[in-house]
């Protein structure tokens, strides 16, 4: 079998096309490159390159043999990748969800679960979220809605209701509910990846400005100073605590109102029956 190194060297001499070109790139002396080229032809059995005076270069066999030597380094490369992804996968469990609220609420009750496996969290979109469930790249993910079709499980993880979150000197600050349009005008201080949030509160309040914030942290910080209404919900009220010196008003409009769905394929449902056992 032909070492790895001898086709690597001989794709550069293709790619650079001069002994000297090649050698640099591949750090090598230009002896060093000569001597691999010899030995690839020794390996084959043919004569790969033409010599003329001090220049060499590829014979028409020469070319083909660079072509598949290029391939083989390919899948090489794509062969360790998988295997490595294989790997990484067998020791982490890798969640997805269109919010980021489950993820908080979630995620500690599923490190307990499964206390032996790494876990990694990531919020996008629902096309995304799907198309990483179906190709593995998630075990789980976490959806405003169950997912129809026999090659999925959905089960019901929990709720989420959107509130304002108002200064006390807010003329709303005191009522027991609002609703999108009493809101609707107003700017308001939010963190840029609410996930399905974002198309909710744009929809539902066209009028209004969002000055996005990069992270939680930011909000918070920024929000200490300011008099801009925020948003919170009752999740994220109940794991991180209510904002100092504000008042948390729910929004009563029905897409205030959102329920999430733990999925897995059901092929894969017998290495989490432990976890949906506990929703």
């Amino acid at each position: 079998m032909i070492e790895t190194y001898l086709l690597e060297h001989l794709v550069a001499f293709k790619n650079h096309r001069t002994l000297s070109e090649a050698a640099e790139a591949l750090h090598l002396t230009q002896p060093t490159l000569t001597r691999s080229m010899s030995k690839l032809e020794d390996e084959f059995g043919v004569k790969l390159f033409e010599r003329e005076k001090k220049r060499l270069y590829l014979n028409d066999t020469g070319k083909i043999a660079a072509e598949y030597a290029e391939d083989i380094l390919h899948m090489h490369e794509a062969m360790e990748e998988q295997v490595r992804l294989s790997d990484r996968r067998s020791k982490t469990i890798t969640v997805g969800s269109c919010a980021p609220g489950p993820l908080l609420e979630l995620m500690p009750r599923l490190s307990t679960t499964f206390s032996n496996m790494a876990l990694s969290t990531e919020m996008t979109d629902e096309d995304t979220l799907i198309a990483g469930l179906n190709n593995k790249t998630y075990q789980l993910i976490i959806l405003n809605h169950q997912l129809e079709g026999e090659v999925y499980h959905s089960q019901h993880c929990g709720s989420e209701h959107l509130c304002a979150s108002l200064i006390p000197e807010h003329k709303l600050a005191y009522e027991s509910s609002i609703t999108f349009k009493q809101m609707d005008g107003e700017s308001f201080l939010m963190v840029s990846e609410v996930g399905v949030w974002d198309a909710i509160v744009r929809k539902h309040m066209p009028k209004s400005k969002f000055l996005l914030q990069s992270g939680a942290e930011s909000l918070m910080e920024v929000a200490e100073t300011s008099s801009l209404p925020t948003f919170s919900t009752d999740l994220t009220n109940r794991v991180l605590g209510m904002r100092h010196n504000r008042f948390s008003v729910p929004f009563s409009d029905k897409d205030a109102q959102m329920d999430f769905y733990c999925i897995c394929l059901k092929s894969e449902y017998k290495n989490y029956i432990n976890w949906f056992k506990r929703l």
